[in-house]
Formats: structure tokens, C-alpha cells, sequence
């Protein structure tokens, strides 16, 4: 559930940026053109070159900041990153009591990509406090890094899960909660 939020405030913050980005693009299209731009003091080190003034009905290219939250850290694979994966306890472990299988990290990918849409991991590795806490078997797969739960938003469970079984994933479906749980075997 706590991803489930997570997941949440980070659409939430990339809604708000991208309103503002329209918002600030829109303001600039709309603008007089006899409003002066204002210069910065040139440098006492090097001159700067005057800024270029682009033609009439040209956009100014102005590129989004990265969003720190979507976009830091190692990719486990071209569209998730690793930490997508992490446990998600309340600090009783360090986000990784076991590395994730690559295999597993590659067929996750490889389902994203069946679907062209996003997938959201739900739960990945889990150190032993939170398997318990969540309801996980003894010996889940999860606690080796070996499984993880998922969905992929607009597209009913049971068609994620045939296509997962479909790439060799084993594949457990919680229909009642909408989410599948698939693991690689070893």
C-alpha cells in the first residue's frame, strides 16, 4: 500500500510540474514582443555572447529540469529502476536484504514491453519482517530476490498474467486485488 501512495504523490508531482511548465510556456507565447528581455552584467572573465533573438512564431526550446524523483538512481533494466524493486519496509533493512535476480529483471521488462504501458512493482525483494508483515509465505520468493508483484494500470490481471506465463514466468494472480505476483524459479 505504502508504494501504492507512493506511486500516487509521484504521478501527483509530475502533474503539477508539467501544468506549470504549460502554464510558463504558454505565458512566454502569449507575450508582447516590445516587453524587453532583461540582461545579465557580463562577466569580468569573459564577455558572453548576446543572447540570440529568435524569429517571429519561433519557441524557445526551455527542457524540464530532470525530476529527481522519477529518474535518479540505477535502471534495473531500459524503463524501471532498481529502486522500483527495493523492500519497502519501515527501515528494518537497508532497501536490499537480497540482490534482485536479473533474470527476473529482464522478464519484468520484457512484460512492460508486451504492453507498450507502464508497469508498477508493487513489491519487490522483502527483507523477513515485512514478508511477514504483508502476509508472505515462509520461504517467499521475494525474500531472495526473486519475485515480484505488479500491475499494469487499464489492463485486467488475468491478461498480465497470461502474458507473463506466456515469457516462462511462474505467476500467482490476486484477481480480488488486482495485482499478480511472478517469480522465476530456482
Amino acid at each position: 500500500m505504502k508504494n501504492f501512495y507512493k506511486t500516487i504523490s509521484r504521478r501527483l508531482i509530475l502533474s503539477i510540474l508539467i501544468l506549470i511548465s504549460c502554464v510558463f510556456l504558454t505565458g512566454l507565447s502569449i507575450a508582447p514582443e516590445e516587453v524587453p528581455v532583461p540582461q545579465a552584467e557580463p562577466s569580468v572573465s569573459a564577455p558572453s555572447p548576446p543572447p540570440e533573438t529568435p524569429q517571429d512564431g519561433a519557441v524557445i526550446d526551455h527542457p524540464l529540469p530532470e525530476d529527481p524523483i522519477l529518474t535518479k538512481g540505477p535502471w534495473a533494466s531500459e524503463h524501471f529502476l532498481m529502486s522500483e524493486y527495493a523492500c519497502d519496509c519501515a527501515g528494518y533493512c537497508d532497501g536490499w536484504p537480497a540482490e534482485m535476480d536479473p533474470e527476473l529483471l529482464g522478464k519484468v521488462e520484457e512484460l512492460r514491453c508486451v504492453f507498450d504501458q507502464p508497469i508498477i512493482i508493487t513489491s519487490g525483494v522483502r527483507c523477513e519482517r515485512r514478508n511477514a508483515e504483508v502476509g508472505g509465505i515462509e520461504n517467499s520468493w521475494h525474500l531472495s530476490g526473486h519475485a515480484a508483484d505488479l500491475y499494469c494500470p487499464g489492463v485486467p490481471c488475468d491478461e498480465v498474467a497470461a502474458a507473463a506465463r506466456a515469457l516462462g514466468l511462474g505467476v500467482i494472480e490476486y484477481p480480488d486485488r488486482q495485482f499478480d505476483h511472478v517469480e522465476i524459479w530456482r
